[in-house]
């Protein structure tokens, strides 16, 4: 009779029961998959560790030694997916905690959820199958020379590699939710600057092209003279002008009573920061005479410009 056995540290009583589950799912895929006879048994310290015996027959195939494979292979299998989907939440956080500092326990959290939800998209290809196949890779290399495992204290020293994809995810988070936090106060600060502005221009015609590029037009919707840019945004805030910023320095320039935002694109991330900005000055336009005309000629104009380049 050969045997493998596998010990965790107690966590808590739902990580205990998955892990149990585990191991009758190894069992099940060896008995009516592979066709082997096991035997499985528990043993516990409460509070301490548990531990599942795997035994198996090892002359009852003249393929003792690809039975033996096809259990490690398995069990390893089986044991990378609990890792990754019971155990790895709780190795984030503590990766998260070693590697950052938090302003608060809310921002932990919010960046917490971030990562997980990075790791936990795809659950069957893509970043989750590469994290289970390299832990899938190092148990097997393991258990093919040793049948004892100790299944916590391999995955704190041993899994170096997936550490380090943890950590990406963390890294990513982190830098995505900081970037997110600027954002807001770089909004936060323009609307404060905007309400204590005095209106300059009646109304303005903000015609939406593509992407970040606009064409702004007076009441008459004929092009307004822009004021030569200064720089109005990078003088309220030490940040880096982007395309998008462009068109909001302009606006804040002629600071209009009234803004009528001719747009296809209603969801578009420049839509929405122009209209968080300047708040009930934004009125949205999807469809009207002008808008018809003006997108016509845009069609006509990338029309002839795909017509140059063949």
């Amino acid at each position: 009779m050969d045997f493998f056995s596998v010990r965790i540290d107690c966590a808590s009583a739902e990580a205990d029961e998955r892990f149990k589950d585990t191991i009758y799912e190894v069992v099940r895929k060896l008995q009516h998959v592979h066709d082997l006879k096991v035997s499985v048994s528990f043993g516990m310290a409460p509070g301490e560790w548990l531990e599942a015996v795997l035994g198996m027959e090892s002359s009852m195939s003249p393929q003792g030694g690809q039975d033996g494979n096809s259990l490690i292979n398995v069990l390893a299998r089986e044991l990378a997916k609990y890792l990754v989907e019971v155990e790895e939440p709780k190795r984030v956080l503590r990766m998260m905690k070693r590697e950052y500092s938090f302003a608060s326990y809310e921002e932990e959290q919010l960046i917490g959820e971030a990562v997980m939800s990075m790791l936990t998209n795809h659950p069957e290809n893509g970043e989750w199958g590469r994290r289970t196949a390299l832990i899938h890779k190092e148990l097997v290399h393991y258990l093919l020379t040793s049948p004892q495992l100790h299944l916590s204290g391999f995955a704190a020293f041993r899994l170096k590699a997936y550490d380090a994809l943890l950590s990406e995810a963390i890294d990513l988070a982190t830098d995505d939710y900081l970037h997110d936090q600027q954002y807001e106060e770089f909004i936060s600060l323009l609307q404060y600057f905007v309400g204590l502005q005095e209106t300059l221009t009646p109304l303005v015609h903000l015609m939406h092209k593509q992407g970040p590029e606009f064409s702004i037009l007076n009441e008459q919707f004929t092009s307004i003279q822009v004021p030569s840019s200064g720089g109005v945004v990078a003088r309220i805030a030490d940040q880096e002008i982007q395309m998008e910023d462009v068109i909001v320095s302009t606006l804040i320039s002629l600071s209009p009573e009234r803004i009528l935002l001719h747009t296809q694109e209603p969801d578009a991330q420049i839509v929405t920061t122009i209209r968080r900005i300047f708040g009930e000055r934004v009125e949205l336009c999807l469809l009207c005479p002008h808008c018809q005309l003006f997108h016509q000629e845009m069609r006509k104009l990338g029309s002839a410009a795909l017509t140059r380049e063949f």
